[in-house]
């Protein structure tokens, strides 16, 4: 409660709700001592109500309707309703003039209606009680959004209702057969929309599909690996799972990992592999111990082992204009010879000569220089790729070969690529990506 002491006037704060009902204020003032203030029923915000103060006489006592939502904030342009600012004291009205619910002093007459409010008043008032309504209706929102309304409870405990779990229901045994062999089928078939992607001669277009192939053969062994198979199918189901598995890691090694033969065809090694064959082998058992058991569509036979060769002595480079002669005798696999010259960056070979397993062959037409011998051997020769597709290797000699011409001679090398006891050659692996072409 305050009050102003240069006048006999006071205001108090009064609860809607008991501004409504109607109440009785028993308050202490320093200025006007006690006073027992009469809230008549339907009190509004504003309303002023005389009470007999024993030290002050009587006291304009102006209510304030305390309301649970804050006002809205008056229309930029709109002038406040009522007398001008300062025209009166807190609390005082025109001679005779009373705001509404307001009495007059013990034994005076009710003096004439206060003035009208302006029009504007009653619009901020429907405004603010649009507000208010709008606030209340967002509440009651709020609360239906986390509750769910009226649509029914939620029957799983400790989740917010209206929301439904993608979680598949538990199996309580094994599945049936027929059960089983659609799950087959079903992941058969997502493997192979991304497993035929791979399907491709170009090691960087494998690259590039690896990934997606690989995620989606271990996704459907997690899936399979869930389920619970019939009766006699457990040991191969489990023997396939460790196989797709495996094959996935294959797989993306394959893309990542720099190849032993970049001749090679990614493609035809997966399908060559012993998980490969594995799969295939998994699958004739389940078809065995059922028909309906279908597994590995996606997967293809794999290819026929081909042993393409060149003929012996066939120049993949060949050097001229000089007198020197490299003879080489080969003991190992199908290997190709190049002689690169020291000088220079990134030399290219100035003769390359393919010489079968078991054969020799001389070189001839060198010219003078110095130069390193890099030799690559494997199986089933690429003639577009110009390299072997299985069992690579790739070195070069760790010594260097001087080739000179004199008036009386020439330089003639021998080389064999075979270990000999006494050999005076030492060799050094070499990294096919780096192999000079």
């Amino acid at each position: 409660m305050t009050g102003d002491p240069g006048y006999s006037s006071a205001i108090i704060e009064v609860p809607q709700a008991e501004a409504a009902a109607g109440t009785t204020k028993v308050v202490w003032s320093p200025t006007h001592g006690p006073l027992n203030v009469v809230v008549p029923p339907g009190t509004t915000d504003g309303a002023v109500v005389w009470v007999q103060s024993p030290t002050a006489g009587n006291v304009a006592v102006t209510i304030r309707v305390s309301s649970p939502f804050p006002p809205p904030p008056p229309f930029a342009g709109v002038p406040a309703s009522g007398p001008p600012a300062g025209a009166y004291p807190p609390g005082a009205y025109p001679p005779g003039a009373y705001p509404p619910g307001a009495y007059p002093p013990p034994g005076q007459p009710f003096g004439p209606p206060p003035p009208a409010a302006p029009s504007n008043m009653r619009r901020n008032s429907i405004i603010g009680g649009g507000l208010a309504v709008l606030l209340a209706l967002g509440c009651c929102g709020v609360v239906r959004a986390f509750t769910g309304g009226d649509d029914g409870d939620d029957k799983q405990a400790g989740k917010p209702a209206g929301l439904t779990s993608t979680t598949a229901p538990a199996t309580t045994g094994p599945l049936t057969p027929a059960q089983y062999g659609q799950a087959l089928a079903a992941s058969d078939a997502a493997i192979g929309s991304t497993f035929g992607k791979l399907n491709t001669g170009d090691s960087t277009a494998f690259s590039k599909a690896a990934p997606a192939a690989a995620s989606t053969i271990r996704a459907e062994s997690q899936k399979l690996r869930a389920v619970d198979p019939p009766d006699g199918a457990e040991s191969v189901h489990e023997q396939l799972m460790i196989e797709l598995g495996s094959m996935g890691d294959m797989i993306e090694d394959a893309a990542s990992a720099k190849q032993d033969c970049p001749a090679a065809s990614p493609w035809a090694s997966l399908l060559t592999s012993g998980w490969a064959d594995g799969i295939r082998e998994d699958a004739k058992k389940l078809t065995a111990a059922d028909p309906s058991y279908k597994f590995g569509k996606f997967l293809p036979a794999a290819p026929k082992e081909t042993k393409r060769r060149l003929k012996n002595g066939a120049f993949l480079k060949r050097a001229s204009g000089g007198p020197g002669h490299l003879k080489i005798k080969n003991g190992a696999d199908d290997t190709t010879i190049s002689l690169v010259p020291t000088k220079g960056k990134k030399p290219k070979p100035v003769l390359t000569v393919y010489v079968r397993g078991g054969s020799s062959f001389t070189a001839k037409g060198i010219k003078d220089g110095t130069y390193r011998i890099f030799t690559a051997s494997g199986e089933d020769w690429n003639a577009g790729k110009k390299g072997f597709t299985r069992d690579c290797s790739f070195s070069k000699f760790d010594d260097t070969f001087k080739f000179t011409t004199t008036s009386f001679s020439s330089s003639i090398w021998t080389i064999t690529l075979t270990p000999v006891i006494g050999g005076n050659a030492s060799t050094s692996d070499v990294d096919p990506n780096a192999f000079p072409k």
